[in-house]
């Protein structure tokens, strides 16, 4: 474990801390994207000693038992309501209670700039995170239903995660959700009113959109294109169309499908791949959103009578 868990996530340290129990550690980590997330514990009490985090962030959430973390002058105990955040360039330690299970999850650390810089348009200094996070108030859960619907699809062999464009999506869904869910010090900026993007630019995203919808766009992606910043785009999009981005991407691909599975001949394709053809990487989600636009499951479409 001394060996494995280091190099799965960050150089630390581990002390055992009570020896008349014995180690009952177990570790499932995946990587997706910029991202590490997995489940960990060791079954003893240990306290772990890692060095600065340099290149990556860390969020450490009890399921099971509690721990007690410093990251530089602060200190927090952590629970299944409380995760741990941990930034870059602070010294850490984390005393482990013997029933501690916790969910981990390692961000990298140019990643998680890149989708704030893109949000807020310009260039930014080091994103610090507060060392206690609360996953009870409602902007906790959206970081906390973004992390298990990640882990959810890791355990589903067919999942589109599983694909390396796909999974950077779910990783940047990670990023983002916590950006805006979490306190640090650009958190003032996002939440700063933001002006509507022009019409030219809505336009010229539009264009890219219905030219290659199956491409593996990102929101960052397509405000890149824009040449503006992820809430301006969106704002333009609530003006000029009353939706986002990412909703007017979803609509395109379902009508690209939709073309396709009326035109396909019987036994010629699957609903399957007609959704990763245009771009769909969660197929529940892509039952569920062709089933409101029209009225059917993909399947119904695909094996209508003659």
């Amino acid at each position: 474990m001394r060996e494995i868990v280091p190099r799965v996530y960050a150089p630390h340290q581990t002390i055992v801390l009570e020896r008349r129990k014995p180690l009952r550690a177990v570790l499932n980590a995946a990587v997706v994207g910029d991202t590490t997330v997995g489940y960990l514990r060791y079954g003893t009490e240990i306290r772990m000693i890692p060095a600065p985090l340099s290149s990556c962030y860390h969020i450490n959430l009890p399921r099971e038992g509690f721990t007690e973390s410093t990251s530089g002058r602060d200190s927090i105990i952590s629970s299944p309501g409380r995760a741990a955040v941990f930034s870059p360039g602070q010294p850490m330690t984390i005393r482990w209670s013997p029933d501690c299970a916790q969910l981990a999850v390692k961000l990298d650390r140019g990643a998680l700039q890149t989708e704030l810089e893109s949000a807020l348009g310009r260039q930014v200094s080091t994103v610090r995170f507060d060392l206690g996070m609360d996953v009870t108030n409602e902007a906790g859960r959206s970081w906390l239903a973004a992390l298990y619907l990640v882990l959810a699809e890791i355990e589903r062999p067919e999942s589109g995660i599983h694909q390396p464009h796909a999974g950077a999506h779910f990783a940047g869904l990670l990023m983002t959700t916590l950006l805006f869910a979490h306190a640090h010090n650009h958190s003032e900026a996002l939440r700063r009113p933001v002006g509507a993007a022009r019409p030219r630019a809505v336009h010229k995203v539009m264009e890219l959109v219905d030219a290659r919808p199956e491409e593996p766009y990102s929101a960052g992606d397509l405000a890149a294109h824009a040449g503006v910043s992820l809430r301006a785009l969106q704002a333009g999009f609530r003006r000029e169309l009353g939706m986002s981005p990412m909703t007017y991407l979803q609509d395109v691909r379902l009508a690209r499908a939709h073309a396709a599975l009326v035109e396909a001949e019987p036994g010629e394709v699957t609903t399957t791949e007609v959704a990763y053809r245009w771009g769909f990487t969660h197929l529940g989600r892509f039952a569920a959103g062709y089933r409101k636009k029209y009225g059917v499951a993909p399947s119904q479409t695909l094996h209508r009578s003659p």
